[in-house]
Formats: structure tokens, sequence, C-alpha cells
């Protein structure tokens, strides 16, 4: 699936110079073997009213059950739905396949491809990641889907044990998918697996691919997400979850700072964080430019750090929201490394 050089500048073709890096739509790869839950977790973002407008990417349209219900218009190869959401089927073009989404809903909250399950997600991954490719699109994070039961078995078989490897390898966040299925000593012995080989890995355990949305997608940044609050208040749904089966398995907090940061140490801190933080996310006072504030986008060790425009008026700050595991979160530890990135000066102060 990956694109050519020709297909980045056609896809590029016509697009606002103006446009920034902060302007960037968001896209969630997910991956996974063959019959690992993708599908579910595909059927569930088409489905549910989770308030965000997504471009859902698949191969194949008859592995997706799309409640008829829901279907508020149909052109070729594209589903829209009535809770914003549209699914569109990719065939050899997936780069004209999100161009093709972009000119329909240049507003989305970002875009999810199911990628296939003999598919290694490098290459897509650099197409998306390639610098040419931005400010159109954004790598927000790779998500890998695992069966708990099957995995063992996979990673043990000559014939997937490479591709299994490649796909948990490169993802940012692992499903541990059908723990249902599994008695408690193979989950912890699969969990035990992945870490001994990938320790930066996160992974998060689930039954039918049930995972918050917040965690899952980080989604667009607009001009009203001046103040990084307002992603805690919908975080905050993750501590109270309980009809959707989360529990307390996930929490949400702010991390507020009024002195400027040190982006470079940032980022070296987002990849040391403790394995139970999920997602960061907020707006950041760098040293370099005060006067302008900085959209802090992470998922796992990967994070994206990019101008946002000035403050207009209001006091610069850094304010971020946190999501991490809720019985492991760390929170200290977090709290020290970010601390610790801060530019030299007087002290700091919190509120």
């Amino acid at each position: 699936m990956a694109a050519s050089s020709d297909d980045l500048d056609w896809l590029l073709a016509d697009e606002p110079e103006d446009r920034s890096p902060a302007d960037a739509t968001p896209v969630t790869v997910l991956t996974g073997f063959l019959g690992a839950g993708k599908t579910t977790l595909v059927n569930r973002l088409l489905a549910e009213d989770h308030g965000l407008r997504l471009a859902v990417l698949v191969n194949d349209f008859g592995a997706v059950d799309i409640d008829s219900e829901l279907i508020v218009g149909i052109e070729t190869g594209t589903v829209s739905l009535a809770n914003g959401c549209v699914c569109c089927e990719i065939r050899d073009d997936l780069m004209g396949a999100v161009r093709s989404v972009l000119r329909q809903d240049d507003e989305l909250d970002g875009i999810v491809l199911e990628a296939s399950g003999v598919a290694e997600p490098m290459g897509i991954a650099r197409t998306f990641a390639a610098p040419e490719a931005r400010p159109l699109v954004r790598l927000d994070g790779i998500i890998a889907v695992v069966d708990a039961e099957q995995l063992p078995d996979q990673v043990d078989d000559p014939a997937t044990s490479d591709l299994v490897y490649a796909q948990i390898g490169y993802s940012d966040l692992v499903i541990l998918n059908k723990i249902d299925l599994a008695d408690r000593d193979r989950v912890d012995g699969v969990r035990t697996f992945v870490h001994q080989r990938l320790p930066g890995v996160r992974i998060v355990e689930a039954v039918f691919a049930d995972v918050p949305f917040e965690v899952l997608i980080g989604g667009r940044s607009t001009d009203d997400d001046r103040d990084a609050d307002i992603h805690a208040v919908q975080s905050s749904q993750i501590d109270h979850g309980h009809e959707h089966g989360h529990e307390h398995r996930f929490v949400s907090w702010v991390y507020r700072r009024a002195v400027p940061f040190d982006l470079a140490r940032l980022e070296h801190a987002i990849a040391a964080l403790p394995r139970s933080v999920y997602r960061i996310k907020g707006f950041v006072q760098a040293d370099v430019d005060p006067g302008c504030r900085y959209l802090l986008q992470a998922v796992g060790m990967r994070s994206d750090i990019v101008e946002h425009g000035a403050w207009d008026g209001t006091r610069p700050e850094t304010c971020l929201v946190v999501i991490a595991d809720g019985e492991t979160n760390h929170r200290d530890d977090v709290v020290a490394l970010l601390d610790a990135c801060q530019a030299p000066a007087t002290g700091f102060t919190t509120r």
C-alpha cells in the first residue's frame, strides 16, 4: 500500500499553501494478524455515537457489518453514516482514497486505516510520515490488535512469526484482544512474552476490541482546543465508563506548569515514559518561542510537537492531558519526568 513520490505529488496538488502541520488530519493505522479483531474494532468505530467524524478505510466492504439503519448516503466505494463517519473501500490506491475522503470533508477528526491482516505496517507508516505528505496528514499512531489465545502459536510458526513480530514491533499500542477466551496465566504469559522482546510497547487488554476512543485516536486539533481541560472533561468518561465495561481500567489527569519547556527534552521524556501511559495531548509553552503555542500529541513512545499559533491573550502555560492505566498509572514518575523538561529558570508554579 505504500505510495510513490508521484502519488504524493498528486495527493498534495491544489492544497492550500497556508495549511500548517497543526491542521493535518491524524491517521491511525490498525494492524494485526488475520482474525485478531481489527474488523470488530472497525465496526465499533462506525456504529457507536462517539462524537468523532472519522473516515474508516477498509480493503473489503463485505467484511464490515454496517448497520443499514445508520446509512444516510452511498456513493461509489463510500458509505456515509448517521454518526458523521464514512467508510471507504480501498483498492490499490491508498493515497487516492485518502485524497478522496479529504475532498469530501477536510474537517474530519481522523482517518482510520484497517490494514490487511498480512500487511507489514512499516511501509504504510512511512507513506503517512513522509515529510512531503505533511501538512495534509499526520501519522497519529499504529495500533496492533493481537489475539491473546493465538499469539504464542503464531510466533512459534515459521510461516507467520516474522510478520507478527513486525506488526507488534512497529506499533505504538497493542490491544491484547479476546482475553475472555484465554485464562489469566495465558494472558500474563503473552504480556511477559511481548515485553521481554519489546520492552517499550504499551499493552491494553480487551474483550471484543472494546477500548475507549480517547485511547485509540488522538483526534484533530482545532482552534477550540485552547485549553487542554476541554479534553480532560471529555476523557473523564474514561473514569466512569461502566456502561462500556471500562470501569477504572483507564484514568486521565491534567499536568499544568506555568514556565517554558525545552522541546527536545520533552520529546526524549515522552519516549521514556512508563508503559502505563497511553496518550498525552495538550499545549506547551516553549523556551524557543514563548509567544507561540506548541501542540503536543503522543501515543506510546511516538510524539509530535508542532507550532499552533499565538496564545491570543491567554496566559502562556503548558497544559497536558495524560491518559494512563487505571491501576498502575505511575503519576508521580510521569510528573517527575515532565518536570525535568523545564527550561532553566528560577522555578515553576502549579495550579
